[in-house]
């Protein structure tokens, strides 16, 4: 995903790493590297807003999280609730995604560990994704995509007071990051492409991926059941 320069708003808390989705994270004072790990309660923030806008915006979709920064060819990634006296393994669709269920046992204090570091001086939180039933491989819903930045920036309000301050600032002149990210880029391919096609209901744009104008997630034209496709020399890329 390509970051587009209003987000330099967050640059006060740390850095946005443009990989593959909205990353919120920061640099750290160490060069060493450090386990992957993250406040169970933080995650639990981006799953509450999923649960309290999926009904109305991403009917029957589910989410997950993708581990940042982590290879996919990476096997044996392993994700684990521990607390004081217990650990509990996450259920993974993938070898980079995992998943929180209501009812997985959790208190203020658990984290949830992953058995790989951070890369060094780096602090990444996981990547949500929301995806609705149905959809064809390479194909994006805007809903699901709208959601998926909610609950990130959940995650991101729930880190330090900078961040916060800075994500505060920028509602306080109306500024909404989310509605300012380009649809076409937020999960777009990782291979080449050449045009992008929204589709909702009879009305369809087409567009070249070089256009400086994409739709954004906040554009209300588009609705929720908005579809996102990809084009290589008019063929679909997934």
């Amino acid at each position: 995903m390509r970051i587009p320069s209003f987000l330099v708003l967050l640059a006060v808390a740390g850095s946005v790493h443009a990989s593959d989705s909205i990353n919120v994270g920061h640099k750290t004072d160490s060069n060493e590297a450090k386990p992957m790990a993250w406040r169970f309660s933080l995650l639990e923030k981006a799953q509450n807003v999923f649960e309290k806008r999926a009904a109305e915006q991403a009917p029957g979709a589910t989410m997950s999280f993708r581990l940042p920064k982590v290879d996919p060819a990476q096997g044996s990634n392993q994700v684990e609730i521990v607390g004081a006296d217990h650990r509990v393994p996450l259920p993974m669709a993938s070898s980079t995604t995992f998943s929180l269920k209501r009812g997985t046992l959790g208190d203020d204090d658990a984290m949830v560990v992953v058995n790989r570091n951070f890369p060094k001086g780096e602090f990444n939180h996981p990547l949500v994704q929301v995806r609705s039933p149905g959809l064809p491989d390479g194909v994006q819903r805007m809903g699901d995509l709208r959601l998926a930045c909610a609950a990130q920036m959940a995650m991101a309000k729930g880190e330090g007071l900078k961040v916060r301050a800075a994500l505060g600032a920028a509602s306080l002149f109306g500024f909404d990051l989310c509605d300012e990210l380009e649809a076409t880029k937020v999960e777009a391919p990782k291979g080449a492409y050449d045009s992008v096609t929204i589709e909702d209901g009879g009305r369809r744009l087409v567009q070249s991926a070089k256009d400086k104008h994409q739709a954004k997630l906040g554009d209300k034209a588009w609705s929720d059941n908005a579809r996102i496709s990809y084009t290589l020399d008019g063929h679909p890329v997934q």
